[in-house]
């Protein structure tokens, strides 16, 4: 856990690092100039010139230049283009730069970068930011007339006080649609040239959602779109809704498959299965039938004992706590002797647990007490039991790989929503709350460090490192915007995080194999109480499910079964060789 915290922290120092940019007080924009060519094929190449105002000599290094990828058309529907990077200049020069995701398109981070050796301090004074770049298609067809838009640029771009101009170079024939000339108040359009709009946005002092541009043209104006390049254009609008919906539907599936409906359910046992008892220790019996209850220890350590009896690996007084044993089989005999090695590896691991517990206990005689073994093979018999239980259920590929899927598409969405470090904000505080209530409820899990320094090292990174991660958690999510197009993909992600959650939980609930064990325990119930048919009975049927019936606590009922059949038989009286007698 100490590693885990080492790392964690720097990560957590990081993303407040990233919060802590006020371009406000550092930048001002003092102009803004876009000018973008809409070619015939639909594509369009856009030239973008920002005049920043440097303020401070300390400042973040460099600025982000929104790129729109989402449009709305006017009946809601959405469409996403294609970007490409041409350049990004600083000062007539190549810059460095970095691209982020978004839900309205890209964010590119244009200036120093940000490294321990790098000055990532912009001088101050007038510095020009240029870019220019690709987008793809931007025409839809309705009826008999294409409509060519455009976005609706710099609507949030800092510095609301500068002034922004638009210059929309158009193939010829277009006209701007009349809702388009309604909208004085957001921007002005007029015709500078034949084909040739001039736009300009007003300053203003925040943040606007500006209408976008469509101009009509006739059919047959651009270049036609091949169906399967249509095909390609729709699965590009519909992507990132999609990722959002696949991990729920992966969350459901799997909830699905974990609670079957009672048709997909295998049939009820209605009789005993001798595989699956064979397959299983009495004690594991014990459990499950009494459902992991803490009562079942006990009858699991007596049916073990009855275990080895049954098998001649050593004999006993009678079949309660109270018993005691003698003629243990020999370490040599399980070692060297092929019989011995035989029935010793027969026995089930729980079986052997105990025989090894009882073999140390001091003996009187040729004597041990049974239940002076019980206390110090308690807990290891217990977690013996339960490492079988989890052999039956064997590893769930199924639901740790739709786990992963889940985790690996929130991360798409995060990524491509432009959510990436808010959405690690609020998984290291998740993280940081489970990992405080994990210690608490089990404390065991978590060792202490045996040096001094070492012990010094996991304190701070207890009393340190935790609270650090969730203030620098909190911080970030207090202080970052979420812009509404974000609000359903953020929701998205906490749904993702939820299914992950909810499927690593689901690996607890038991498989169908584990439901069918169980279920043939109550069967054998009924079976040895003679409720029901099942094996015939013998000497050898009786001894093959005496220690079930003592981990079932119906041991009396079965051995009265036992000789009710052994009167019938007019057999002689049973005298087990595993059984001490007086």
């Amino acid at each position: 856990m100490p590693r885990l915290l080492s790392w964690l922290t720097p990560c957590a120092v990081l993303v407040l690092l990233t919060s802590c940019s006020d371009f406000d007080n550092e930048f001002a924009v003092q102009s803004a100039n876009t000018t973008i060519e809409v070619s015939t094929d639909g594509t369009a190449f856009v030239s973008e010139s920002f005049d920043i105002l440097v303020k401070r000599a300390a400042n973040y290094g460099g600025v982000y230049v929104d790129i729109p990828q989402r449009f709305t058309d006017a009946s809601g529907g959405t469409h996403w283009r294609d970007f490409k990077l041409a350049a990004a200049r600083r000062d007539g020069e190549d810059e460095y730069y970095s691209r982020e995701h978004n839900v309205p398109g890209r964010s590119i981070y244009i200036g120093a970068e940000h490294c321990k050796s790098c000055s990532a301090d912009l001088p101050t004074g007038l510095t020009k930011i240029q870019i220019a770049y690709w987008l793809g298609r931007l025409v839809r067809q309705e009826s008999d007339h294409e409509i060519l838009f455009l976005p609706a640029y710099m609507g949030r771009v800092h510095g609301q006080a500068a002034k922004k101009t638009l210059t929309l170079k158009l193939p010829p024939g277009g006209t701007l649609r009349p809702a388009q000339q309604n909208r004085a108040a957001a921007y002005d359009l007029r015709r500078s040239a034949p084909n040739e709009i001039l736009v300009s946005i007003p300053a203003g002092k925040g943040d606007r959602v500006l209408p976008d541009i469509e101009i009509e043209y006739p059919a047959g104006t651009f270049v036609t779109v091949t169906s399967g390049k249509r095909v390609q254009l729709w699965l590009s609008d519909h992507f990132l809704p999609f990722l959002s919906i696949l991990g729920p539907l992966i969350v459901g599936l799997v909830a699905i498959l974990k609670f079957r409906p009672s048709w997909l359910v295998p049939a009820p046992l209605i009789t005993v299965d001798a595989k699956v008892t064979e397959s299983i220790s009495p004690a594991l019996a014990a459990y499950l039938f009494r459902d992991w209850k803490a009562d079942a220890a006990k009858a699991a350590f007596i049916a073990s004992v009855c275990h080895l009896a049954v098998k001649r690996t050593l004999r006993i007084s009678s079949l309660g706590e109270e018993a005691e044993a003698s003629d243990l089989l020999a370490k040599q005999d399980r070692r060297k002797s092929k019989a011995g090695r035989a029935k010793w590896y027969d026995l089930p691991a729980a079986t052997r647990l105990v025989f090894g517990g009882i073999a140390k206990e001091p003996s009187v005689g040729d004597r041990r007490r049974v239940k002076n073994a019980r206390p110090d093979v308690r807990d290891e018999l217990h977690r013996t039991i339960t490492e079988e239980y989890q052999k039956i259920r064997g590893i769930d590929r199924w639901s740790l790989a739709a786990a992963a899927s889940i985790l690996v598409l929130g991360i798409a969405v995060a990524s491509f929503s432009g959510l990436f470090l808010f959405s690690a904000a609020i998984s290291g505080l998740l993280l940081t709350v489970f990992l405080v209530v994990a210690m608490f409820r089990h404390p065991e899990r978590f060792p202490v460090a045996t040096g001094t320094f070492e012990q010094f090292k996991q304190a701070m990174s207890l009393i340190v490192g935790l609270p650090m991660m969730a203030i620098v958690a909190l911080v970030y999510i207090g202080t970052t915007e979420v812009i509404s197009e974000q609000w359903p993909y953020l929701m998205a992600i906490l749904l993702h995080i939820v299914g992950v959650i909810a499927v690593l939980a689901m690996l607890r609930i038991p498989t169908a194999k584990q439901r069918q064990i169980r279920n043939n325990m109550l069967v054998l119930n009924r079976y040895l109480r003679g409720e029901i048919d099942g094996p015939a009975m013998s000497v050898e049927c009786y001894e093959h499910y005496l220690p079930f019936a003592v981990a079932l606590d119906i041991e009396h009922r079965w051995t009265e079964r036992f000789n009710l059949w052994q009167e019938g038989q007019k057999m002689d009286a049973y005298a087990p060789d595993w059984l001490i007698t007086p």
